[in-house]
């Protein structure tokens, strides 16, 4: 072949590639915060309201996804998780002293930062949860995300952004920070122990369906469980609303991201089939690929 004429072609597909990318690291961009919301923001309370703006003079990083107030007051981007720093004896995982380092550096160049309260309003620590602004009104939590410091979240029916998700994606696809890392590969769930447990990306073949009266249990082998809600499956583009609906799932793959927790379980819950592993989800978006959603 003429090379002459190959390199327009090689070009064309160059040009389309980059016109591609820059288009969807366009899209992916999360909004700011409004400059008018900047301007009505209110000083931080003891008791934030949901809905409300609040500037925060002055901040402790705690990690890369947690800070401390006066008060003893502690904020957690709910949107997001990095990995978790040194502590009890372990060592951090991969780029959890990146992240925390990238949050403390950006917010220092600020005299002060914006959160907005999420509809959960705290977690099981205690800490609010919420979305943070650095003093231009950008958002942190996409900026560490698109760094590949960080997995997206959904701690609540309402999930994260779309832009957070595109923002992985790119991250993703570049191979940047855990995304080059072992820590962000899907696990078997058939391999893992109670010694095996917080945040991780599990995958495996559902062996098995049961069910409580608010919840589905969809098992991945003898031990590990992903637990749902039935509204959240049911107003899913699933459409699932019973068990028989959930049973062809039964034999096929899923992948599930969150946070893994072990129980100790009775002689009569062995018995029954209980799962002593059991993942909580609360957004469809935790469930990264299941029979009729696909895969990222």
């Amino acid at each position: 072949m003429n090379l002459t004429r190959r390199i327009p072609r090689m070009s064309v597909t160059v040009f389309c590639a980059l016109a591609w990318f820059q288009a969807a690291h366009v899209s992916a961009q999360c909004p700011p915060l409004s400059k008018q919301a900047m301007a009505q923001a209110l000083i931080w309370s003891g008791k934030p309201a949901v809905g409300n703006t609040y500037k925060v003079p002055n901040w402790l990083v705690q990690d890369g996804d947690s800070l401390s107030l006066a008060g003893a007051h502690r904020l957690r981007l709910g949107r997001i998780n990095t990995t978790e720093m040194a502590t009890k004896g372990r060592p951090a995982q991969a780029y959890a002293e990146q992240g925390k380092a990238q949050l403390k550096q950006q917010l220092q160049l600020h005299p002060a930062v914006y959160v907005q309260l999420l509809p959960e309003v705290k977690d099981h620590y205690g800490r609010w949860l919420v979305k943070l602004y650095d003093g231009l009104g950008s958002s942190l939590e996409a900026s560490l995300v698109a760094q590949g410091l960080a997995f997206v979240i959904s701690m609540d029916e309402q999930g994260a952004e779309p832009c957070l998700w595109l923002q992985e994606a790119l991250a993703r696809r570049q191979g940047l920070g855990i995304w080059q890392a072992s820590i962000s590969h899907v696990r078997q769930a058939t391999t893992l122990t109670p010694k095996q447990g917080g945040f991780m990306r599990i995958g495996g073949v559902v062996t098995d369906i049961s069910q409580s009266r608010h919840h589905w249990y969809i098992g991945i082998g003898e031990q590990v469980a992903v637990k749902i809600a039935k509204d959240v499956l049911a107003s899913s583009d699933t459409g699932i609303n019973s068990a028989k609906k959930l049973e062809p799932w039964i034999g096929q793959n899923i992948t599930a991201r969150g946070w893994l927790a072990w129980r100790k379980l009775s002689k009569k819950q062995h018995k029954k089939g209980f799962k002593a592993g059991v993942m909580s989800i609360y957004s469809m978006h935790m469930l990264e690929q299941a029979p009729g959603l696909g895969g990222n």
